[in-house]
């Protein structure tokens, strides 16, 4: 997240250290995606009914509906690649370049005839795809350095870590329905790792597909951070 958000009932509201932004979109949204982009924030809001709504500063900027959407699913921004990646209900893995998402067709109407289609702008395409033949959870975008990042994807059943084409780098079968998961970054041990919680109370750790730690916990592990305590 490259800039804070708090959400209440249909608003929401952005804490720029200057001042307080104020947005009401105007359908309900399923996911926020915030980041700062050339110097602006950016905010991404993935409704229902699967269309982005991308707001600049504090303006509406555009929305699109992506290809054969039905329902919203994990919606990340890649800054190193400026693109937002997504899994679709065709259980693929999709990254849409910013650009490409600008220039677009407006997403006014999910319908069009053919003479429309014909007249309108640009055709919303997208720039890479793969088939993970699962529902995500979840996805996650870590950059160790600036010449590349790592797309972390939790699935049903497996987790993958892609390369920022769409490549995969490795998948781990998971043995427990996970409940959440976090990769992060091990500056010491210059790798990323990934935790995962899952509906078995459990807790682990994985550098790439090899287990280093596991804890039982007292509860279902929902949501997971890192943090550096003193």
């Amino acid at each position: 997240m490259g800039c804070p958000v708090e959400e209440n009932n249909n608003d929401i509201f952005l804490m720029d250290s200057d001042k307080l932004k104020h947005y009401t979109p105007e359908k309900n949204r399923f996911l926020i995606s915030c980041n700062s982009f050339l110097g602006r924030d950016l905010i991404c809001i993935q409704s229902v009914d699967g269309m982005l709504m991308v707001f600049e500063q504090e303006s509406f900027a555009f929305g699109r509906f992506l290809p054969g959407s039905l329902l919203p699913g994990p919606l990340a921004y890649s800054s190193r690649t400026d693109s937002f990646i997504t899994v679709s209900s065709c259980r693929q893995v999709e990254s849409y370049k910013y650009q490409v998402l600008a220039f677009a067709t407006d997403a006014d109407k999910r319908q069009e005839t053919e003479h429309q289609k014909l007249g309108s702008g640009k055709r919303l395409t997208v720039d890479w795809t793969l088939n993970i033949g699962e529902q995500a959870l979840d996805i996650r975008i870590v950059s160790f350095h600036q010449s590349a990042s790592s797309v972390f994807v939790l699935g049903e059943r497996n987790f993958f870590c892609l390369k920022d084409n769409g490549q995969i780098r490795f998948m781990k079968k998971l043995d427990c329905s996970p409940s959440s998961f976090l990769p992060y970054c091990s500056v010491s041990e210059g790798t990323v790792n990934t935790l995962i919680g899952n509906h078995k109370s459990m807790l682990h750790i994985y550098q790439d597909v090899a287990l280093k730690w596991a804890t039982q916990l007292p509860h279902i592990p929902v949501a997971l951070r890192v943090g550096c305590l003193q």
